[in-house]
């Protein structure tokens, strides 16, 4: 089996978080839903495991709203497809597809399809917790997934101009379906300096999300 988790941190639970706030877990490997739940309720969250995504579909329509946490590659229905399944509810879910078998491919269909991230096993506690947060942050937000983007700037400007070189060798990155993990070692970087590339990014785009990033670079590299 492949590791969960690397490099253990200190303080990776949280204080403070509503014991309220659900989050599925499905993995069909028993070992793995066990620890992502152990893991989930120390830092605060109500965590409901799901050993067969096919049940977890089944029961969508009555679950209550939360962030879902599901494997790629599983026995019955594939991660990408719960999600497609949670669009019966866009309001209601936020996604995180983990994979073993990392392909730029996926990564790009689950982004443009509104995941919060996708995250290439074995990953860092702390990119596990910082990624539900901001499922849920994204929840809280009314205008999350659907916000409007930024106006139109004048003509022959885009928002990519804003960016530094770096900025945007990493937003391209991104939008071409990369983990920070991988584009760390794409650039020769640490994942800290590749999130804190993109997060300046996102804020001179004027976007709060990757599904909004995603959508915006859609447009901007169409005028460009």
């Amino acid at each position: 089996m492949v590791d969960l988790f690397e490099s253990p941190e200190k303080g990776d639970a949280r204080s403070g978080n509503p014991p309220s706030r659900r989050v599925y877990v499905i993995d069909d490997d028993p070992a793995v839903l066990d620890t992502v739940q152990r893991m989930l309720e120390q830092a605060g969250f109500d965590a409901r495991p799901y050993q067969s995504s096919t049940r977890f579909i089944e029961e969508i329509r009555q679950l209550e709203p939360g962030v879902v946490i599901t494997d790629q590659v599983m026995d019955d229905v594939v991660g990408t497809e719960v999600q497609r399944n949670l669009s019966l509810r866009p309001n209601d879910f936020r996604v995180i597809l983990v994979t073993a078998f990392p392909r730029t491919s996926l990564a790009v269909t689950a982004m443009k399809c509104g995941a919060v991230t996708v995250l290439d096993k074995p990953f860092e506690r702390r990119e596990l917790l910082e990624a539900v947060e901001e499922g849920f942050r994204q929840l809280l937000d009314a205008e999350s997934l659907d916000q409007a983007l930024p106006p139109l700037l004048p003509s022959g400007e885009t928002y990519l101009d804003r960016l530094s070189e770096r900025e945007l060798e990493v937003v391209k990155l991104v939008y071409d379906g990369h983990t920070n993990k991988s584009i760390g070692i794409e650039l020769g970087i640490s994942v800290k300096t590749v999130e804190k590339h993109r997060g300046n990014a996102m804020k001179k785009l004027r976007v709060h999300s990757l599904a909004s990033l995603i959508r915006l670079m859609d447009r901007e590299m169409g005028r460009s």
